[in-house]
């Protein structure tokens, strides 16, 4: 599982540099100090390329394989007030455009692999999901990349100089 979660990591990151990287109207910047960082990916801009090739309402989740992402969100890690300890837990928002599937569904599941370990702090309920997220998530990359943005070459190797 590490494996593919590293796997999974480094696709994740590509693609949120592809995106920012292909058009700044796709970066969440903040102004820090007189400098414009861009702080990650504006999902909002995203979802609306999304709907304009591929209409939330009408969209085949299930043909595309990424309909877990539309069924059920990740769970957010959470801190219990009257002790203090961590734990999953999940608003259960309906998804229903792809602003919301993007942020609270996909983006939530990156930040729960890049900053949780769920073999750490178990969620006897949701067991299995994280390998059900993953392959959801590898798919709508490849949507993203491919069917909205046709770039189907994007995911080229990492190079340092």
């Amino acid at each position: 599982m590490e494996d593919e979660i590293a796997a999974f990591m480094i696709k994740a990151a590509k693609f949120e540099f592809y995106l920012v990287n292909r058009d700044l109207a796709l970066a969440h910047i903040e102004v820090v100090r007189g400098l414009c960082l861009v702080t990650g990916v504006n999902w909002a801009i995203v979802a609306k390329y999304i709907e304009a090739k591929h209409p939330f309402k009408d969209f085949d989740f299930e043909r595309y394989g990424f309909e877990m992402f539309r069924n059920t969100a990740p769970q957010y890690l959470v801190m219990k007030k009257h002790d203090g300890r961590l734990h999953w837990d999940s608003d259960n928002v309906k998804i229903d455009s792809w602003e919301q599937l993007l942020a609270r569904g996909y983006s939530q599941f990156r930040n729960n692999i890049a900053h949780g370990n769920k073999s750490q702090l178990l969620a006897p309920f949701t067991e299995g999901r994280t390998q059900e997220f993953l392959s959801a998530a590898h798919l709508l990359i490849d949507f993203i990349t491919r069917d909205v943005f046709d770039t189907p070459n994007w995911d080229s190797g990492l190079m340092f100089q």
